[in-house]
């Protein structure tokens, strides 16, 4: 019982621990945006993918909710690892804040659902691929608004960004956006299938169990 109640507690402080770490992280870029006089509703409200990522991570850790884990999974990761393997940094390089900001905020986001997935061996069934790919569109139905008002271009549904990312190769905007929902559809399966595998391997080692 104390062993249960120790592996309890140290697992609640960790999950604490990196949803405190992702929202001050946020919050202190948003604090930085505003008293540098760079904050804008164009750039700077949460509908950017790692924004929102960052939101339902920090909840997710918080609650230990499996429910939220089932959309934050596809999110976080489909949103953070793209992102760090193609930076879009605005020009502020190595070693400003923003620079720093980012690895940080988009590899606490990865940290936590890797966390969650082995540590409290979450599952995924295909129904979740689906829902989060259904959310997704969603998500950017929502979106278009909050662009067409604000000027922004939240999820790139406006223009690609200024870095170099595989956007550059689905052709011009807007059709570009089309392609777009493929790879989104491509890579949640991608997310996936580690859990497709390990069921069908599971399922096998039944039979032969059997």
């Amino acid at each position: 019982m104390k062993d249960k109640l120790a592996k309890d507690r140290t697992d609640k402080f960790f999950r604490c621990f990196i949803a405190s770490a992702l929202l001050i992280t946020e919050l202190s870029f948003q604090l930085w945006c505003g008293l540098t006089g760079v904050w804008t509703a164009e750039y700077n409200l949460p509908f950017h993918l790692c924004s929102i990522a960052t939101i339902i991570c920090s909840v997710m850790l918080y609650k230990n909710s499996y429910g939220i884990y089932r959309v934050a999974y596809f999110w976080g990761l489909g949103g953070a690892m793209p992102a760090v393997l193609t930076p879009d940094l605005s020009g502020y390089n190595y070693p400003h804040y923003v620079f720093f900001k980012f690895f940080i905020l988009h590899g606490l986001i990865i940290v936590s659902v890797i966390y969650m997935t082995f540590v409290h061996s979450y599952k995924l069934r295909f129904k979740d691929f689906i829902n989060a790919f259904i959310y997704t569109n969603i998500l950017a139905l929502i979106t278009i608004p909050v662009n067409i008002i604000t000027g922004g271009n939240y999820l790139f549904l406006c223009r690609k960004p200024d870095a170099l990312t595989l956007l550059d190769y689905l052709g011009p905007w807007p059709w570009y956006i089309i392609p777009m929902e493929l790879v989104v559809f491509v890579m949640f399966f991608m997310l996936y299938l580690p859990f497709a595998v390990k069921d069908i391997m599971g399922e096998e080692k039944v039979h032969i169990q059997d």
